[in-house]
């Protein structure tokens, strides 16, 4: 990943001077000040605030500033927009000049679009705040008005369908933030990023996935303090510890509606930092800091064509899965160009931090939908590994190759018939299973299972494909624990594939593994047959009458 060199830093920072913040205590109604945000053509624009009130009990869990923006600039936006989330507020102070109160962070949905919540400089760094030396005024304002809630983000998908967003959606479902999934155009005017100055009112963009790939949020810095940044006035997806690439914005245009005015963006590559904190009251972030992101190579093959698409992802256990599903799903569209049923052969290749390698294969078919089915299966591992309990993956890089066609292919098991179902310890159990391939001929399959030689007695054989018994009901025997990250990466190994029809034995609640045997489509339904081996014969035997008389 590259990161600017800290003489180019320096020259897109702007001249970043001691700010002094504005004392709650000094708030009065009527109080007339300003705020700075990124326009059109990325141009700095100040608009006039008027201060309304100050509350605490708001709902937010710390105190509030109600102001109401106003000028030509937010009459052509349609109000406060989606995407001004940060913009820094100035007010003046008696020694002269402008003190900085705070950051445009919270909005009443449904209501005004002209009145909005400043979130405190203080309580954006964590400051503790002295209550007792501010009191709470303006509460006739709020009398009427909806709950307030954080202004909502654009949020900047390049490379992502409009189904793949559907699905993004959904992951970051549980943000205290509404989402606006915005398509970007990737269209720059020349020099976009080498011109970019970072100062207070700059669009910036938070990104968690980055390269053919990009998932960003769209937002606005209130604050450059050293080599510190603050932005956004309230939290992203509020999860903490964080590592977001942080990267310059443009914003085209401004898009007003009656529901979320918003900002229409696009996303630079250039990184210029991390984020590292997604808090409450704003998102803090390091200029020149490297963010903790890994790669992903996706290659799709099919229909006589290759699809290679590369792309970085945060290695947040929260979200890397679904972020590369939906990576993937987006691939999968870009190259189908249709939802369809299909099939495919999907490979991994995930390299940890230590240079081991986890690789895997499995396969899937769909009746409906291959792209979905596949993007889903290829996440699977990563959330395994992203969820388990034993240590931290630390995966440095992910290959994941998908083969696919057009048409479904897999085979249901139909019927097991058993030579013999009365056999010896130890002989071998002849089974004829007959397969039913996806609209081809049936075919018969002779299978030789040896069976224990220390059993006797009735016994349950069970063929099946793909998962194992136990993992969908309760016919099968529990499956081992896993006690260990190691033992973890050899269950991943040693998977059940789709393509696998597995043989197991059952005896009174207690299940063993006969055989597993590989075809080239998965095999689906399960048949079971009742067998029964024999108790040995003793060698010696009762005398026959005649042989035991004599004279």
């Amino acid at each position: 990943m590259q990161i600017l060199s800290g003489l180019c830093l320096l020259l897109m920072v702007g001249t970043v001077t001691a700010q002094v913040d504005f004392p709650l205590s000094n708030l009065s109604p009527g109080l007339n000040g300003y705020a700075v945000t990124a326009g059109m053509g990325n141009e700095l624009e100040r608009f006039p605030i008027e201060v309304l009130g100050l509350q605490f009990d708001t709902g937010a869990g710390f105190p509030l500033v109600l102001v109401k923006a106003g000028g030509d600039f937010i009459e052509r936006s349609g109000g406060v927009a989606a995407g001004m989330s940060g913009s820094p507020v100035y007010l003046p102070i008696a020694e002269g000049g402008d003190a900085l109160l705070g950051a445009i962070g919270f909005v009443f949905p449904s209501s005004d679009h002209r009145l909005a919540l400043v979130t405190p400089i203080g309580v954006m760094r964590g400051d503790a705040l002295d209550t007792e030396a501010w009191s709470p005024f303006g509460a006739e304002h709020f009398l009427g008005l909806p709950s307030p809630q954080p202004v909502s983000t654009p949020l900047l998908l390049s490379g992502v369908s409009t189904r793949s967003s559907k699905t993004l959606t959904n992951v970051f479902r549980e943000s205290p933030v509404q989402l606006l999934p915005i398509q970007a155009n990737g269209v720059f005017p020349p020099g976009f990023e080498t011109d970019f100055t970072m100062e207070p009112g700059s669009a910036i963009s938070v990104q968690l996935v980055r390269g053919d790939v990009t998932v960003a949020a769209i937002g606005t810095v209130t604050a450059l303090e050293d080599e510190h940044i603050l932005a956004f006035g309230h939290p992203l997806l509020g999860q903490g510890t964080v590592s977001f690439a942080l990267a310059p914005a443009f914003v085209s245009y401004i898009v007003p509606s009656d529901v979320v005015p918003f900002k229409l963006a696009n996303s630079g590559q250039q990184v210029l930092g991390s984020i590292t904190e997604d808090r409450p009251t704003a998102i803090r972030g390091k200029l020149g800091e490297d963010p903790n992101f890994f790669s992903v190579t996706v290659s799709l093959t099919g229909l006589g064509k290759r699809t290679v698409r590369q792309f970085e992802v945060t290695r947040d256990e929260r979200y890397y899965a679904p972020l590369i599903e939906v990576g993937i799903l987006q691939i999968f569209d870009e190259a189908l160009q249709k939802v369809s049923a299909g099939s495919g052969e999907v490979v991994w290749e995930i390299t940890l931090a230590n240079s081991e390698v986890v690789r895997l294969i499995e396969q899937v078919t769909d009746s409906e939908d291959i792209a979905a089915a596949s993007a889903h299966l290829a996440a699977i591992p990563l959330e395994i590994l992203a969820e388990n309990v034993f240590q931290e993956a630390a995966i440095e890089r992910v290959a994941i190759t998908i083969n696919y066609r057009d048409r479904q292919n897999f085979a249901k098991i139909q019927e097991v018939v058993a030579e013999t179902t009365t056999l010896q310890p130890g002989e071998m159990l002849t089974a004829f299973v007959r397969l039913q391939p996806y609209r081809k001929d049936a075919v018969i399959e002779t299978l030789d299972v040896a069976l224990p030689e220390d059993f006797h007695g009735e016994a349950t054989i069970t063929f099946f494909g793909g998962k194992q018994p136990s993992e969908e009901d309760e016919t099968g025997g529990e499956p081992d624990p896993i006690l260990s990250y190691g033992e973890l990466l050899a269950a991943l190994r040693d998977r059940v594939q789709a393509s696998q029809l597995t043989i197991e034995m059952t005896i009174e609640g207690e299940t063993e593994r006969l055989d597993r045997i590989s075809f080239p489509f998965p095999i689906r339904g399960e048949e079971t047959l009742t067998i029964t081996i024999e108790t040995p014969s003793e060698n010696t035997s009762e005398p026959s009458e005649e042989e035991g008389s004599s004279t």
